[in-house]
């Protein structure tokens, strides 16, 4: 389970800004954490409110560029630059390095892991582990210079540093060189954490859907788009190789080498009161639909396996109550015994409700038009109020995190 997320330096963060998954000593909604050892007790869930613009989306981004910068380590070449770097532009002495952080709880152990970089190199790399209160250092790195704390690391892994390349991450190269001190923490960060490409989201859903021999995640599909009441009683996914692909296309775009028919099929009833079955294709169905059928296999996906899943506006063309319902899934014990956590940000304001949500699960972005900066930050950072009502106090501006209008 993921504890905390930090970056700085990044789109519209120029300062450290933390996510914290950590739930705070208050005593609502216990239903909505999960205990971990050697963590305490995390938050199933977040949503993230504030104005367009503020940078909600640029914060998931930060976590999707670190994820990306870890998982392309090995097909990087030498002189190839790190992608997705996106310093912080509004500032005449800008810092050259990003910094991503993570904390998270994998098996009996929990990790730190963080590195800085530019456009061209790591800078700094870090990984401490803790079995007990007290942690390990694995190593640290200081641009091409590496340090270990103690003899089982300096044996393992000093001889896998002469292997990396000043642009990738030194915990992808050790991990591909059988490394066991980095192979859970590497594995976690390349497995364990989603992130929802709402602009493109067909191709990974359908490959998702192909490889669902069990039908577990049809089912799942299928009652997700009955509480949705939508009239869609089944679907089926086929697809086939694409041939004559421009052989460019398909180094670009590895996974593109199939064509991929979605249909929905239909129950209505006949003039005779007698069902019939009609299929369409999903192209053809209600964008708010088609979004939630491509969401379903990460929902799922998460759920089954306990994993972090981020999405930027999960309630894009989807109704507040459905969406209700997808945190609820999260939230709620029954359906999340494994402790999978949801990360999302969103305009729906009926979330603003201490009768859903805990105040800490509840969270904002503001940007200082002045300097263009991005701040994140709790509704558990204001005092309560009695009987207070969220949603009224939210939309009056007494959290920030709202438009401006004139």
């Amino acid at each position: 389970m993921l504890i905390r997320f930090k970056v700085c330096n990044f789109k519209s963060f120029k300062e450290p800004t933390e996510l914290s998954m950590k739930a705070e000593a208050i005593k609502e909604h216990p239903e909505n954490t999960y205990e971990r050892h050697m963590s305490g007790k995390l938050l199933k869930s977040v949503a993230i409110f504030g104005a367009n613009a503020a940078g909600k989306s640029n914060f998931i981004r930060a976590i999707a560029a670190a994820l990306i910068i870890i998982r392309t380590s090995e097909t990087r070449q030498i002189n190839e630059p790190i992608p997705l770097i996106d310093q912080f532009a509004f500032c005449t002495n800008r810092k050259n390095e990003t910094s991503f952080e993570f904390e998270f709880t994998q098996d009996e152990y929990k990790y730190i892991y963080g590195f800085s970089c530019t456009r061209n190199q790591i800078t700094e790399e870090y990984l401490t582990a803790y079995n007990s209160q007290r942690p390990t250092r694995i190593f640290t790195r200081s641009s091409d210079t590496y340090e270990f704390y103690n003899k089982e690391s300096r044996e393992q892994l000093l001889p896998l540093t002469k292997r990396n390349t000043s642009n990738k991450p030194f915990i992808a190269t050790a991990t591909v060189w059988n490394s066991e001190l980095t192979k859970k923490p590497y594995l976690w960060l390349r497995n364990c954490i989603d992130v929802f490409d709402s602009d493109n989201p067909m191709l990974q859903s359908l490959e998702l859907y192909e490889k669902d021999k069990s039908g577990k995640l049809r089912n799942f599909t299928n009652n997700l788009l009955k509480e949705a009441d939508i009239n869609i009683a089944d679907f089926t996914v086929e697809s086939k190789e694409i041939k004559n692909t421009p052989p460019l296309f398909i180094a670009n775009l590895p996974s593109v080498q199939r064509e991929y028919k979605v249909m929905a099929m239909h129950t209505v009833k006949s003039s005779e009161d007698n069902d019939s079955q009609y299929y369409l294709p999903m192209q053809n169905e209600s964008k708010g639909t088609r979004n939630l059928f491509f969401l379903s296999p990460w929902i799922e996906k998460a759920l089954e396996r306990g994993y972090v899943f981020c999405v930027d506006e999960l309630d894009s063309s989807m109704h507040p109550a459905l969406l209700l319902y997808i945190v609820n899934l999260f939230n709620s014990p029954k359906t999340n015994p494994h402790g999978a956590q949801l990360i999302m940000t969103t305009h729906t304001t009926d979330l603003l409700s201490t009768s859903i949500m805990r105040r800490d699960q509840l969270l904002f972005i503001e940007k200082d038009n002045n300097n263009g900066m991005s701040e994140l930050y709790s509704l558990n950072d204001f005092s309560a109020r009695t009987r207070e009502d969220i949603r009224k106090a939210y939309i009056a501006g007494r959290f920030g995190a709202v438009p401006n209008i004139l």
